[in-house]
């Protein structure tokens, strides 16, 4: 703002424009050097890029002094080489094994308390998530360098048109299948129902994530072995996913295609990735996100076919819970006065919780300002769980008593070393995998190959 200047003497009309361009320049030189710009990279996912630029408009017309530049342009994949070079932004939200692996090779900011104004230590802090949830992003002095943005827990989703064509009532119990051997008994009724017109695949009634949707085939291969309480590798640096376990996991995954015949892997009836097929309807039942996630993100004559169930187990096991995330960072090579911005700029974002809810995306950041319990028991949400019967899949039990396991942490890892190749070592499975799949190899003698190439790559002595 210009401010109000009496000038005694001025020579003519032309000095005093002069003077006041002049001042006008200056002052909004000024105001610029004064702002604050962040850089903030964040994944290509419709829905969270939506409530990310409504954030972002938001927090801007809050706090005038700051500029945030948002990018979706493929972020999570060149994230980790940008921070390795020196161009990584200041913010980003990338898959949790990066934020792990970043942090332990010491790219990240603590979290500033200082933007936390509300919480006097790093232990308050704790209490306000979910028990655990900060666990994986923090370093062994107990310091917290990343924030789950949200905490995703798997879910069956069914599309009843599918299961009516092929003759199935899908509002019967006993058709909505609790185990994977029913899966395989009902996806295998499904695809030879009405998998094939005229030759060629149309429909499945179960299939798995593959390498050209690698991210996801990743988080399935993790959850089975969970499932079945098998490990990559264990504490003791030794690799074991030729373990009993890891073979009972991946018999399965091989039978739901060769002997429940599910679906045919080799086809393409629609989509990049298998999981994503229920988005254009093709797929009977597949694995993504409990909540309402899947029908939003899936076209409306799609979307009201959709139901969303608990997701399937091991017969003989008990249910676990496994949990990933994206979570929030801050480049620990800016200075400290814009990791303190970014730092208050992400505290605004764990507050604007409501949307997250419904999607199924599970805020975190369990105590908000304002209520007087974790937002999963308030009055509000309850009536959305009224309202979107797909949230009454979520284990929410479970998420507060912590018993979960991480897909990308030592649960499943076992060692620090482990744990920063942990997609190299899941894609080594993952190609053994698709080899018993697509080639039919034998699951035992496949997962021996891999072991041998994950002690490979982890150095692990004979």
């Amino acid at each position: 703002m210009l401010k109000k200047i009496t000038i005694k003497k001025v020579g003519n009309v032309v000095g005093i424009a002069t003077i006041l361009l002049t001042l006008s320049l200056s002052v909004g030189i000024g105001e610029a050097q004064n702002k604050v710009t962040l850089t903030y990279w964040e994944h290509q996912f419709p829905d969270l890029v939506r409530w990310t630029k409504e954030a972002i408009s938001e927090y801007e017309k809050l706090h005038p002094d700051v500029s945030i530049k948002f990018s979706v342009d493929y972020a999570h994949k060149r994230l980790l080489p940008a921070m390795y070079i020196g161009k990584g932004p200041d913010i980003s939200a990338p898959h949790g094994p990066k934020v792990v692996k970043l942090l332990m090779m010491g790219y990240l900011a603590p979290v500033d308390l200082n933007a936390f104004p509300e919480f006097n230590s790093y232990d308050e802090m704790r209490e306000a998530w979910f028990p655990k949830s900060l666990l994986p992003f923090t370093d062994k002095n107990g310091v917290i360098y990343g924030m789950p943005l949200e905490y995703d827990v798997p879910a069956l989703i069914v599309n009843e048109k599918l299961f009516r064509m092929a003759g199935i009532d899908p509002t019967k119990e006993e058709n909505i299948p609790k185990t994977w051997k029913e899966v395989g008994e009902i996806g295998g009724k499904i695809f030879a129902a009405i998998g094939k017109e005229n030759g060629k695949v149309v429909y499945e009634g179960w299939d798995w994530a593959y390498h050209y949707r690698r991210s996801w085939q990743r988080v399935v291969i993790r959850t089975i072995l969970a499932q079945y309480g098998a490990k990559f590798v264990n504490e003791k640096g030794e690799v074991v996913i030729d373990s009993p376990e890891a073979i009972r996991a991946f018999q399965m995954m091989k039978d739901m295609i060769h002997k429940y015949k599910t679906g045919d892997p080799t086809a393409t009836p629609g989509a990049e990735g298998r999981d994503w097929q229920m988005f254009n309807g093709r797929l009977a039942m597949g694995r993504f996100l409990a909540g309402e996630i899947t029908r939003m993100v899936s076209p409306p004559e799609v979307a009201k076919y959709l139901k969303v169930y608990t997701y399937p187990k091991p017969a003989d096991r008990e249910r676990i819970v496994t949990v990933r995330t994206h979570a929030w960072m801050v480049n620990g090579k800016i200075s400290k006065e814009k990791q303190l911005e970014a730092w208050k700029f992400i505290n605004f974002l764990t507050k604007k919780w409501k949307h997250f809810a419904i999607v199924g995306f599970n805020p975190a950041r369990i105590k908000q300002p304002g209520l007087d319990v974790p937002w999963y028991k308030t009055d509000w949400f309850k009536e959305q769980m009224q309202k979107y019967p797909s949230l009454k899949a979520i284990p929410f039990e479970t998420l507060e008593k912590g018993d979960v396991i991480w897909l990308n942490m030592h649960q499943l890892y076992g060692t620090d070393e482990a744990v920063l190749r942990a997609d190299e070592i899941a894609d080594i499975v993952a190609d053994a995998q698709e080899r018993m799949i697509f080639k039919g190899e034998d699951v035992e003698k496949a997962l021996k190959e891999a072991k041998k190439e994950i002690e490979r790559i982890l150095m692990v002595e004979e």
